[in-house]
């Protein structure tokens, strides 16, 4: 329920604290004193949109602030789910805070900012939860029985099919994603198979290379080799003719003779031994170098092409022969999943056949509790309507089925005529078998529109509501409607904004007894010129405008027992002890029938 509303700066109102109690809550006041700021005040905090006129005039800025207590309400796991998706807080109270600010730097745009238990949020937060807190009827503005889907939405309350309907969106969404896939699969097989015959050409000409890692690094040394091969053979060639040079053998020669004369020569002969073993091993080496690189000459061609097909690998697969072989493996398992895929288009296509063989189904028995619940509703309306003294009202639902769209998937329903051609129905009205259509379009909803059509006059045909409604006959028809759906109604706050215009005291004391029922299981708040409704209410609000030279204020307060005597007094016709008398017989009867 709501239990404050408080207002900073709003429209005439400078500063306004409502504190407000479950049950009926009545707001009265003179015409014109500003009574319907506090519905409009409600109605920004849920989500309206800003207007200049929301700023008092003078002040820079205008703020609302309505606080929920939801703790034991039935919308809470909604709530939850929702404000935990958006990283909200929520433990059961739940405070939205909106602020709107006059145009800044001559750019003409309002400022507007929104807190949600003091946290930032986007308006599309409070826009899916508003729908959950309040219903307000009776300004077109904000009026939820104007728009099909709401009115869609009231009928499944109504019937008890929001678990079936929850149920058929789920088909609908696993239906529409297995679309996708087949889309996404089958969309371009020419493509496709473009692409498979390219990944296989390309692992192919790789592992037809035979290239092992590293095998770059060796080729490009051995190609420096054999370019520089001449220019090795001949400073091979000049090494090996100084180490033939008989140098080393003279001085092994002189130092053996020296040992023979002085033996402490022998670690000097030992060097030059081995000095000479070392020329001998660099003397066989070296042979051997020239000729390998007399071998290796007729290579280079070899080389030089074998780098060059590395080469264009390395600009068309990777800067590596590492890299060039993982791309390889890339490419054949890529191909090998898109071959895969393509037999995988054939089983998501037959289970997305099926599903939406159950989803027609599912669609058909949706659409036939409707209809059926539609002429069970629109009885227990009428009936209602009859006792609001609306004696002239036609009433009808319209059922149109949804076309099938340009491009995708459309049902192909079966086993009821009905459900394929637009009908209307209307209390206690049979339907005729009507012409089958082929297919029929659909959303996560169902397979049809529904728009309620009213006619006030009985001279007219019934026009869909949005056209014909006035605010008082809509504010009474809502009433009608919420009597009728009884428990399975969730909302839990109503605001009906003069749902009286035009009716005298005995049709305001049906309409008082109607809301006070209402009010035994949610909230209600309504704004009145009737005392019968008044003196049902549990809390009774005033509003009151006072005016000087160079201001005008819109005053709000909560009256008592005894302010509230006076004031249905006068709302009767003025303070004075016959409509005092009066009043107060107005609230022992009211207290009676409680």
């Amino acid at each position: 329920m709501l239990i404050g509303l408080h207002l900073r700066d709003f429209a005439l109102a400078e500063r306004a604290d409502l504190e407000l109690a479950s049950g009926l809550t009545v707001i009265t006041g003179e015409t014109g004193a500003g009574k319907s700021v506090l519905i409009q005040a409600l109605a920004f905090t849920l989500g309206a949109s800003p207007d200049l006129a929301m700023i008092r005039p003078r002040a820079a800025r205008a703020q609302v602030e309505a606080v929920f207590d939801l703790s034991e309400a039935a919308i809470r796991p909604q709530l939850d789910q929702t404000l935990g998706e958006a990283e909200i807080p929520f433990d059961g109270e739940l405070i939205i805070r909106r602020t709107v600010s006059r145009p800044q730097n001559g750019s003409g745009r309002l400022s507007a900012r929104l807190r949600i238990n003091d946290h930032a949020a986007p308006i599309a937060t409070l826009r899916a939860i508003a729908p959950l807190l309040a219903d307000i009827h009776g300004q077109r503005d904000n009026l939820s029985l104007l728009r099909p889907p709401q009115q869609l939405a009231l009928l499944d309350r109504y019937a008890g099919l929001e678990s079936q309907r929850s149920e058929f969106g789920g088909m609908v969404r696993r239906l529409q994603a297995l679309d996708r896939q087949v889309a996404e699969l089958s969309g371009n097989e020419r493509e496709r198979a473009r692409r498979i015959a390219l990944l296989l050409h390309e692992a192919e000409e790789i592992a037809d290379a035979g290239l092992t890692p590293g095998e770059d690094d060796e080729l490009r040394a051995l190609h420096t080799r054999l370019v520089h091969a001449q220019r090795l053979a001949q400073e091979a060639e000049t090494t090996r003719a100084a180490l033939d040079d008989d140098s080393l053998a003279a001085a092994l020669g002189a130092t053996q003779r020296m040992l023979d004369l002085d033996p402490s020569a022998e670690s000097l002969v030992a060097s030059l031994e081995a000095a000479a073993e070392y020329v001998a091993d660099a003397q066989r080496t070296l042979r051997e170098y020239t000729d390998r690189l007399s071998l290796d000459s007729g290579q280079l061609n070899d080389v030089e092409a074998r780098l060059a097909l590395i080469s264009d690998m390395q600009r068309r697969y990777g800067d590596t022969v590492t890299e060039i072989i993982a791309y390889s493996e890339r490419a054949a398992n890529e191909a090998a999943a898109l071959e895969q895929a393509g037999h995988n288009v054939e089983s998501l296509q037959q289970e997305a056949d099926e599903l939406a063989l159950e989803a027609a189904a599912a669609g058909v028995s949706l659409s036939a509790r409707r209809r059926e619940a539609a002429r069970e509703l629109l009885a227990q309306v009428r009936a209602e309507c009859e006792s609001l003294r609306l004696t002239n009202a036609q009433l009808q639902l319209r059922f149109e089925p949804l076309s099938p769209a340009n491009e995708g998937r459309s049902l192909r329903p079966v086993d009821d005529p009905d459900v394929l051609e637009p009908q209307c129905v209307s209390p206690g009205q049979t339907l005729p078998d009507g012409p089958r259509r082929s297919t029929v379009g659909f959303d996560q909803t169902g397979i049809e529109r529904v728009e309620m059509l009213v006619s006030f006059n009985p001279e007219a045909s019934p026009q869909p509501l949005r056209r014909v409604a006035s605010g008082g006959e809509t504010a009474r028809l809502m009433l009608a409607l919420k009597a009728a759906l009884g428990e399975n109604d969730e909302i839990p706050l109503l605001v009906f904004d003069e749902v009286d215009v035009g009716l005298g005291g005995r049709s305001g004391g049906i309409i008082g007894a109607r809301l006070h029922h209402l009010a035994q299981r949610r909230q209600v708040i309504c704004i009145t010129h009737l005392p019968q409704v008044a003196a049902r209410a549990g809390q009774h609000v005033i509003v009151s405008k006072s005016a000087d030279e160079s201001r005008t204020e819109v005053d709000v307060r909560t009256l008592d027992q005894e302010q509230r005597l006076v004031e249905l007094a006068e709302m009767l016709g003025g303070d004075s002890p016959a409509n005092r008398s009066s009043a107060a017989e107005l609230l022992r009867n009211a207290a009676v029938a409680a």
